[in-house]
């Protein structure tokens, strides 16, 4: 269904993100990749809908290579969840599910029938949903709704990149249940993004695990648990992972990539209008080297605007930590006194990544989980 043939991706500062990746993804399966921050399984997602231009190589969406399709076209036709659920408020429930199959030129009465279907399959009534706008749902329900609205158009294969990261856990925990039996029935094919060892345990048929660009081993959970390939991938999952970690660990087991990273001279209305259309407070703003510029803030940025500012008047450069420097302590009370991204970087200014609450809240969960199983051995 989803074919990778020798895919590589340069980025134009020279990162070699994706190396001459090989991977296909039956029909119906259920992949997910996995790795350390700056791995490439993002880019690797992004680059099946052209989010992302692969440098080289060839993907393939059910035989048919995708730089003959038109990309918005493309899209339409491919299902994308992601983190950050950006339903538009000004719509009801089963307007933000419905979008793309009016788009497609569905009629009304079908398009109704479609978002009265997929709400009775996640669990909510239409009647007491459909008219609901997103402010009056929970953090899970909007979820729940990101996943609908990506499933509304009936796509084949369907895209999500981290798409509970930021939820507690507990509903995140029923959000991967619900999702797992979901598929059951719907036998979509998909491609899933994950920081998140355990997570990718729960729902993988088959699980991706990258490094570097490259895959170090893919396999059932019960192949990548029972036979790691290497030292690497032994120690990515192994049972004594997370309970190493203590609140003066180093931050890496939290550092993930932030969903907007922008270059000092765009256009910040062009910013802007991709903050408030993906529903984000920040962005992280980094140089052609991979240094980091600094941090929009949305509410920043727009002041900034109005006052006929640029891009760089509009960046922030106050909240940061140093890789070498701080632990896992440091940004948990950074976090209690702002619940904001923190970007991180080295001693000589370059971008690592981002640590959010939701990756406190995956360590927790992560610990407390093996806590279980070990009281329970």
């Amino acid at each position: 269904m989803v074919t990778f043939e020798a895919v590589s991706k340069v980025f134009a500062d020279g990162t070699e993100a994706v190396k001459e990746l090989d991977l296909e993804v039956g029909e119906g399966e259920f992949v997910v990749l996995i790795g350390p921050s700056g791995c490439g399984k993002t880019t690797s997602l992004k680059m099946i809908n052209r989010l992302e231009e692969s440098t080289s190589g060839r993907i393939r969406v059910n035989g048919r290579d995708i730089r003959s399709v038109d990309p918005v076209q493309l899209r339409r036709g491919i299902g994308y969840v992601i983190q950050e659920i950006a339903l538009w408020p000004h719509m009801s429930v089963a307007e933000n599910i419905g979008i793309v199959p009016r788009l497609l030129g569905w009629h009304s009465g079908r398009i109704d029938a479609r978002v009265d279907e997929l709400l009775a399959l996640a669990g909510l009534d239409p009647a007491k949903f459909r008219h609901r706008l997103p402010d009056q749902l929970s953090g899970g329900q909007k979820q729940r709704i990101g996943v609908l609205r990506a499933l509304a158009a009936d796509p084949p294969v369907v895209l999500m990149d981290e798409p509970f990261g930021a939820l507690d856990p507990i509903t995140r925990d029923v959000l991967q249940s619900e999702l797992k039996e979901l598929n059951k029935s719907l036998r979509k094919t998909i491609v899933f993004v994950t920081h998140d060892m355990d997570e990718a345990l729960k729902l993988a048929d088959r699980v991706v695990l990258m490094r570097q660009g490259k895959i170090e081993q893919m396999g059932s959970p019960e192949e990548i648990q029972n036979a790691p390939a290497n030292d690497f991938v032994r120690s990515f999952i192994g049972e004594d992972r997370l309970a190493s970690i203590s609140p003066e660990s180093s931050l890496e087991t939290l550092l993930h990539d932030p969903f907007l990273r922008v270059a000092p001279g765009e256009d910040p209305r062009d910013v802007l209008e991709r903050m408030e259309d993906d529903g984000l407070e920040t962005a992280q703003v980094v140089d052609a080297r991979g240094n980091w510029v600094g941090m929009l803030y949305l509410p920043v940025l727009k002041r900034t605007l109005r006052n006929g500012g640029t891009l760089r008047e509009a960046v922030r450069r106050n909240r940061k930590l140093i890789f070498e420097e701080a632990v896992i302590r440091d940004a948990a009370e950074m976090l209690a006194d702002m619940d904001l991204s923190i970007p991180v970087v080295n001693r000589e200014n370059v971008f690592l990544g981002v640590v959010t609450s939701g990756s406190l809240a995956r360590l927790a969960i992560g610990r407390l989980s093996r806590s279980r199983k070990e009281a329970g051995a």
